[in-house]
């Protein structure tokens, strides 16, 4: 059985990169040398990672602008970025793939999330909570509640039991594919009814609850998925990069759990003002 660690990087924007690299060197500070874990990017630029003891796989602009719809979602190359992996690796169906955002990073094992994934589960980061019962879901009850959507051979209605699921985090196996491609088609035919931006998560997490259960991650995993938080942290993700990025792997993978990502009081109350300043 293989076991995949999975980032999607693609763009310009040099944070993602470097918060890429640190997410998989942090998981990789829980790895031992018995853990037969896999890292693979997809990426634009896999020159960037040919440092790390990565597999680098092309995205190139033709597959951009394909997945992103032309640039009009561009959140749906998550979804066939992981299609794209799963085929291109010729996993088997007992193989596991767990996919991260790089905004991500880990200061305790999380070896367990593989544990997480299984033929009958799979793994999300959060359960958001039920689209009826929380207000800023509520667009997809208005723009989709009592509408009949056929996808393939079967009909899709948005019910009282949907949820909102986080995708920061994605656990799937081979054998999910089916549902994997089947949550594309969906997403296809929602993007046109509603404005919501996390049309691609609500998609999948809807397909795959047709054959399958789904666990949460979020006690295994950090993250600095907000634009102050991001803002600050890219900061030192640079300056990360630019002072150890020379150092044999084993050390800059160490040195990722001498690394505070987190906003000391002082950098909250200083963005917080400045952000009042500007409006």
């Amino acid at each position: 059985m293989r076991k995949i660690l999975l980032y999607i990087v693609y763009g310009n924007d040099q944070g993602y990169y470097d918060g890429a690299k640190f997410s998989f060197l942090s998981f990789l500070n829980w790895v031992s040398l018995d853990d037969s874990i896999e890292i693979v990017v997809l990426t634009e630029k896999p020159e960037l990672f040919i440092d790390y003891p990565v597999t680098a796989l092309l995205i190139n602009t033709e597959q951009i602008r394909d997945w992103s719809l032309d640039g009009r979602y561009h959140f749906r190359i998550k979804n066939r970025g992981l299609a794209y992996v799963i085929k291109e690796l010729k996993l088997s169906q007992n193989d596991k793939v767990l996919f991260f955002d790089t905004d991500t990073y880990f200061h305790k094992s999380p070896l367990k999330l593989f544990d997480l994934i299984c033929p009958t589960q799979a793994l999300f980061y959060l359960n958001e909570g039920l689209i009826y019962n929380r207000d800023r879901f509520n667009i997809y009850v208005e723009c989709l509640e009592g509408i009949k959507i056929k996808v393939d051979n079967h009909i899709y209605e948005l019910s009282k039991d949907s949820s909102m699921w986080g995708s920061l985090m994605i656990g799937i196996m081979p054998c999910m594919l089916p549902s994997l491609e089947w949550a594309d088609k969906l997403m296809l035919k929602l993007i046109p009814l509603t404005s919501a931006h996390t049309v691609e998560p609500f998609a999948l997490s809807e397909s795959l609850l047709k054959k399958y259960k789904i666990a949460e991650g979020k006690n295994f995993v950090s993250l600095y998925s907000t634009s102050r938080k991001k803002e600050y942290a890219v900061r030192i993700l640079t300056t990360f990069f630019l002072k150890y990025s020379s150092l044999p792997v084993n050390k800059q993978i160490k040195l990722t759990q001498k690394t505070n990502l987190k906003r000391p009081f002082w950098i909250v109350i200083k963005q917080r003002l400045l952000r009042l300043i500007k409006a």
